[in-house]
Order: structure tokens, then sequence, then C-alpha cells
């Protein structure tokens, strides 16, 4: 997150030519850097992640890396606007009094050395060093001293490039609330850039800067753990394809069960030692089996071409999955040590961990938003209270376009379904007065059940029992409103009231069948994720793949695509990247 500077606003026209100058260039070698260069698109300004303090000195205009930092673009790079970071490098720059902090009278070789190889290893957190100009650079670093006049336009190209990487590393290349994409997740507490900049410049222990901007949480640690054996595995597909051409079944023979075999043991999931039998044996059985789990077919050790498909997929196809999950993860807020719990949405299934390690946690199927038009979205939140024996505050669309025609061809609907109508008074914040709302009274026919689990959010949902459990038996579960349906809400209930004094099994269970409504405010809230991981790492460290029922990995991709190919984003409309969303999700069960 960005504080906007008042002394910081856009003059790139009026400095567009001293900055220019600033980064004027001579060499033959340089010259051709910038030959091909795209035209780009501006960058979109995102928040970032950090948070700066206001600069109240204006840039000085007259000073060569402040006429480019007053431009917010350049030349030098591939992607030459910077707006996006342009604060943050500008802060650094203040903090020297807008003097070179690479190219130095005692220019330290190992400090250039170390921003390089930060760069070159952006691909180990799934990120391409293309994007942040390394080859520029090392171009750059390696020629012959800059001039005067080239020196300011060097030195904030590696600024700049650095300092994409950490705001990449950290918050995320991309947005979600920049491109309409459904998270309700604030953005990370800000790092103070400059001054970590500053402090391993000068102990020349530039890389250690890395470990503070990467993603603290488990799935992100795990993702990448995996991300680095399938890298040094590269690609597998090639001659000795697994193509048995018929299905194959336990105990049969068949001469490409060599290659299967391989696969196996190249995903470690079959002991080195094991057989080199062209018997499809038990212990291949196995790990197919497990392979199936993960991928979401059905566990049954019978190989058809779907699961053949999964042994022929290639290391980077997984790979290009992963960085896709991984810039999920460096959404997700470092977590501290405690209750939590997740619900991951393509799965349909709900997780509640004691702690982060926890190895035996509560799990459930869950029901979750249709898709398209009432998806759950993507947050974070505190869970505060919980309702036992719930009203449900039908939302409006859903009484117009669902009760209201029912009831005007039945004057007794209403009240058959346990339906009232009452007076709400708005608040003076939202300009007083008072409207009839409809509600349904706790029963065997509200929706909720007789519970719901509520962590106050923008979007209005929450997790809550359902009086109808048929719809847990389907394998796709996007069947709500919005809101998140739990299989096994009593269990839930004692792990959320686990300490809390007064609450055991017995006690939740009377609430949950008690004649009132009754709200319980934890003593201690409990976070909550809803994410949203296709590809996403389990407790028993199991790496699993899911059906991309939002269509979200392709918004995300052409998201992607649009902040490192700015040229070919140019004929993207915007409105490619809007998920359709129901503006009614709040409060539908």
């Amino acid at each position: 997150m960005i504080t906007k500077s008042h002394a910081l606003k856009d003059s790139r026209h009026r400095y567009a030519r001293l900055a220019l100058a600033a980064c004027i260039y001579y060499a033959g070698t340089e010259q051709a850097l910038s030959a091909d260069m795209p035209a780009v698109a501006p960058e979109t300004s995102l928040p970032s992640i950090n948070s700066v303090p206001e600069i109240v000195n204006p840039i000085p205009a007259d000073n060569p890396i402040g006429a480019i930092l007053l431009s917010k673009h350049h030349p030098l790079l591939l992607r030459a606007d910077f707006s996006r970071v342009s604060e943050l490098v500008s802060q650094i720059y203040l903090n020297t009094q807008f003097q070179p902090i690479w190219f130095t009278a005692n220019r330290s070789e190992k400090n250039l050395n170390d921003l390089l190889s930060i760069l070159n290893n952006a691909s180990n957190d799934a990120l391409n060093p293309a994007n942040y100009d390394v080859d520029r650079l090392k171009q750059l670093i390696s020629g012959p001293n800059p001039d005067n006049t080239a020196v300011s336009g060097y030195d904030v190209a590696l600024t700049v490039s650095l300092v994409r990487y950490l705001h990449d590393l950290r918050q995320g290349q991309v947005d979600p609330r920049d491109v309409e994409y459904p998270v309700h997740i604030a953005p990370k507490p800000a790092l103070d850039l400059a001054g970590l900049l500053k402090q391993h410049l000068a102990s020349q222990t530039l890389t250690e800067v890395v470990g503070q901007f990467e993603p603290k949480t488990k799935q992100y640690q795990q993702l990448k753990q995996i991300l680095t054996r399938l890298q040094q595995l590269g690609n597998q597909t090639g001659s000795q394809e697994f193509k048995p051409g018929k299905m194959l079944r336990p105990g049969d023979k068949h001469p490409h069960i060599v290659y299967l075999r391989q696969r196996l043991r190249d995903m470690g999931l079959l002991d080195n030692n094991a057989a080199d039998s062209k018997t499809y044996d038990n212990d291949l059985v196995a790990a197919v089996k497990k392979v199936q789990q993960q991928q979401g077919l059905t566990a049954d050790g019978v190989i058809g071409s779907a699961t053949a498909a999964l042994f022929n997929q290639s290391s980077s196809e997984k790979i290009a999955q992963i960085a896709l999950a991984m810039e999920r993860a460096r959404w997700i807020p470092d977590t501290t040590d405690g209750p939590m719990i997740v619900v991951n949405i393509p799965a349909f299934e709900l997780w509640a961990f004691n702690s982060i390690d926890d190895p035996n946690p509560l799990n459930m199927k869950v029901v979750v938003g249709k898709s398209q038009s009432n998806q759950t979205p993507v947050l974070w939140e505190e869970m505060k209270y919980l309702e036992f024996m719930p009203y449900w505050n039908i939302p409006k669309t859903i009484y117009e376009k669902e009760i209201l025609p029912k009831a005007a061809n039945n004057e007794g609907y209403l009240a058959s379904q346990d339906i009232e109508l009452v007076r709400h008074q708005n608040s003076e914040e939202k300009g007083g007065g008072s409207y009839l709302r409809a509600r349904q009274r706790p029963g065997k026919k509200n929706p909720l059940g007789r519970v719901k689990f509520v962590f106050p959010n923008t979007a209005d949902v929450y997790l809550h029992d359902t009086p109808g459990h048929a719809a847990f038996k389907r394998p796709r579960r996007d069947l709500s409103h919005g809101c998140v349906r739990v299989s096994a809400p009593e269990e839930l209930a004692q792990f959320v009231l686990g300490d809390q004094a007064g609450w055991d099994k017995e006690s939740i269970k009377q609430a949950m069948s008690a004649p009132k409504t009754r709200h319980v405010t934890l003593k201690r809230a409990v976070p909550v994720l809803f994410y949203y991981g296709t590809t996403f790492v389990d407790h028993q460290n199991q790496l699993r793949f899911y059906p991309d029922v939002y269509g979200q990995d392709e918004q995300l991709k052409k998201a992607l695509n649009k902040i490192h190919s700015p040229t070919a984003a140019s004929s993207t409309p915007n409105n490619q990247l809007v998920m359709s969303k129901s503006t009614d999700v709040s409060t539908n069960p």
C-alpha cells in the first residue's frame, strides 16, 4: 500500500527532456539494447507492498535522478513506465539526497553482483528474471564505467528493477483488486524498503533482504519446495511417453509399465529399489491411486486415458500451475501460530487447524457459491461470534425473484415458510429512516440451519449449517448463493469454542436445538481464509490439483500477461478480466 504524495505529481511532459538526457548512453551495444524495445502501455497503479512516509521535500527537477523520478519513465528498461513503484524508488533516493546508490565513488562490486544474483534467482519463486531486466542490467554493470551523464540513468535502472522484484515477491505481481478479482484481503503491512536497502547496502548483505520480503505462509513455502524439485527434474516428456493404448487394471502386464514406474519414482511416490517388472503390481497401484486422489479422479487404480495423461504432463506444465498457485499465496497475510480455518473453494473442503503444523486438522465437505453467478469470494477475516438457531435475513434479490412470485399466488406462503416482515431502522450514518425486510425464523425450514459462524466482511458471507445434506454427496458442490455451507457444523462449533469456558459438546448440542436464537461472542477471534487453490499443498505435504470451477486460473493468466506483455494487453478489453459476480452475494446461504 502506497501513501500518495502531493509532491510526486506526474510531471512527465515537463521533465521528459531532462530525464532523457540523464539516460543518454553512447556505446553501440547500449543503443542495441533499446533498438527492439516494444512500445508499452503505462503500468497500472497498484497498491504496493510497502507504505512510505509522505515525501514533503519536492523532488529536484534540475537533478538528473530527480528528473527521471518525476517522469516515472525509464528508457533503459523493457517496461519503461515505472509509475507502479515510483514512490518507493523516490523514497530511496530522498534518503540519499538524490545521489546514486550503486555507481558511487566507492562502487561496491559485491553489492552489484548480489543484485544480479537476486534477480537471476527470481525463478526460485516462480518469477521470471526477464521481467526485471536482468540481462540489460548485466550489460550496464559489466560495461565501461558510465560518465556523469549516464550514471544517473544506470543507477535508477538498477533500483527500479530491484524494487519491482521485491514488490512482486511480497505482494504479488497482480493486485486482484485492480482487475476486479473477487478478493477481500487487505494488502500486507508496510515494510521500510528504503531503510532496509540502506542497511544492507552499507553492510554488503544485500541477498539477505530477499528473506525479509519472501512470504512466510506454510502454503507458499510448501509450493516453493515442490517447485524446486520440479525445476531440478526438468522436462521429462519425450520419447518414453507412457501411452499404454488401452485400459490397465491391477495385475495387467504391459511394456510401458517400466515408463510408469520411472515416472512414479521421479515423483517420489515409489521406492527406487522397487523391481523393474512390466507387471502393474500392488506397489504401482497404491502409488497411482494416490495420484488419482490428488488430481480429483476416482482413486480406483484403474488406468484409463485421463489417468495416463497425468503421467505425460511435463514438468514445465506443472511448474506453470504452481506459478499461479504461488502468485495467489502471495496475497495471503503471513500467519501466526494458533487456530485457523481454511476453505479451499475449488476443493469444496474446509480444514480447521489448531496450529500451523497440526497433523490432524478437522476436515469436512462444504458447499460454495455457484459458478458464475454467485461466486464465493477469496477473503481473510477473523471470526468474531456464532449464532445458534439464527434468523435468515433474506436478501432483496432472492425475495423478489424467488419468494415474492410464490407469495403472489399463495397468500399463505410466507406463513407456511416461517417468513415474517420486520421493520429495519437505518443508522444515522446511512441517512436514517426505516424499511421493511423479510426474514425467516429459526427452524427446520431455515436454510442457515442451526448455527452460523460470523466473521464480518465486506462481502457479507459466512459459514453456516444447512437442513439439506444431500448436496454433500455430490462431487462438485458450487451450489449456494455465495455463503459456505458446512457438512459438520457441530464439530466446527466444538473447534471454535474448544477453549471457551462453559462450552462443551453437550452445551453446543443443546444450543443447536434451543427454541431461541443465541449470540456467542468469541473470547479469541479465529482467522478464516477463503482460498482459491486449484493447485494446493495439503497438511500431509501432498500436492493436489482441483478443477478450475470459477475459471479464475484463466483470469489470473490474462492479468499476468497484461502486466508483463503490455503490447499484447493493449488489445484486451478490461472487461475480459472482470469476474462475473452477483451484486447480492451478501447474506445468501
